[in-house]
């Protein structure tokens, strides 16, 4: 319309400038045909012209216009209803958001013909469809929109796998998940989510391999990380138990990380299958000393008094090398003076016993001395009976 309008003012001025043009000498204009003939000044034909050039030009504009209705009409049409499916598309994502899936999936799946992205719209309407416990149709949603966009592929995969996670669907999000970390394998989410379905199905050797990794990228927070390599760990010792015995074993304690070598937890756990697997107290009791000259546990100085070895008085030496370096605790007085009963060393056992009482009085060390006290090389029966007394005191009052 613009261009019309600057068109007819050219024009204008056009005739304007011509006219003043011959206003001097109007001149004039004859046209002749056959026996009819038509004279006029050079002003008026120039005006007569001009109009019946623009009235051509209009009547083919007409023209044009009738003819390019219809597509015309067809495209106003297809714009009016794609503006239609964004604004659809929009309130499905509020529904969804909302909660009302049923009325989601209904709006997200109006006029998805001519929606701009499909992708989203596919992608939405699974997730409404999984709230509504139709997975097939969630299913058939995903194949679509992996249709209407295969380039998406990871994306798809990514909900895909989410939604049968969401749904306890596990080995169908293993095999999503793994194909995923075939085509992305630098893709940190799947591999977070890859470790997560390890962790779900106990798939412990496939999740020690993906740990290191998981630990670099610090896709988990410190709390959940050293749950899942704990487990993991445990888990992978398990199975090797359960293979040829000791060097399976060993192998698979060689392959854990060298920090993990020192967990107390996973040290335990080790020498427990140890135990069970040969009667080489020995061996599991250079395990245990390695592991406490490395990083002081607790727990392993209780189970290394406890632990029964051939040379008794090397086990008493390395123990009482402990005492002058980490100082008395009530637990390595406790482990001290167990070895010396072993070693029938009943003086020093009855000394260290009481230390640890003294230290702090529990109901291990109570027993112990009691049970020490009551024997025949030492025959104090009514001291003994005080120190069950106060561990029998101490078992109910603690909480």
């Amino acid at each position: 319309m613009v261009k019309f309008i600057i068109g007819m003012l050219v024009l204008v001025i056009a005739v304007l400038l011509a006219v003043l043009f011959v206003k001097d000498d109007p001149g004039f204009v004859l046209i002749r045909y056959g026996e009819f003939s038509l004279e006029t000044s050079l002003a008026f034909g120039i005006i007569a012209v001009a109009v019946i050039g623009l009235l051509i030009q209009l009547a083919l504009r007409i023209l044009l216009a009738i003819y390019r209705l219809p597509r015309s009409l067809k495209k106003q049409a297809h714009n009016r209803r794609v503006d239609k499916s964004r604004r659809l598309l929009s309130q499905g994502l509020i529904d969804l958001a909302e909660g009302r899936f049923e009325q989601a999936e209904n709006n997200l799946m109006k006029l998805i013909d001519y929606s701009e992205n499909p992708l989203l719209n596919y992608l939405a309407a699974a997730r409404a469809a999984q709230q509504l416990g139709k997975f097939d149709q969630r299913d058939n949603y995903l194949k679509n929109a992996h249709d209407a966009k295969p380039e998406a592929e990871v994306a798809i995969g990514v909900t895909q796998a989410e939604l049968q996670l969401a749904s306890n669907q596990t080995e169908r999000a293993l095999a999503t998940l793994s194909h995923l970390r075939s085509v992305a394998p630098k893709h940190d989410y799947v591999l977070k989510l890859l470790a997560k379905v390890y962790f779900m199905i106990e798939e412990w050797s496939g999740l020690c391999e993906l740990l290191p990794e998981v630990r670099r990228k610090k896709l988990f927070d410190d709390k959940r990380l050293q749950q899942y390599e704990t487990r993991a760990f445990n888990g992978c010792l398990d199975e090797a138990a359960l293979q040829d015995g000791d060097s399976a074993l060993g192998a698979a304690w060689n392959k854990l990380p060298k920090a993990y070598q020192t967990n107390a937890d996973l040290i335990l756990h080790y020498i427990d299958l140890v135990s069970r697997h040969q009667q080489d107290s020995e061996a599991v009791a250079r395990i245990v000393v390695k592991s406490i000259n490395q990083h002081w546990d607790t727990r392993l100085v209780e189970y290394y008094g406890r632990l029964k070895v051939k040379d008794a008085s090397a086990q008493l030496a390395t123990a009482e090398g402990w005492l002058k370096e980490y100082g008395g605790s009530d637990v390595l007085l406790l482990a001290l003076g167990r070895i010396c009963i072993r070693l029938k060393l009943w003086g020093k056992a009855q000394s260290y016993l009481e230390a640890s009482v003294g230290s702090r009085a529990t109901p291990e060390n109570c027993l112990e001395l009691a049970n020490l006290l009551k024997r025949a090389e030492l025959d104090e029966p009514e001291k003994a009976c005080e120190y069950y007394h106060k561990g029998l005191e101490i078992c109910l009052t603690q909480p």
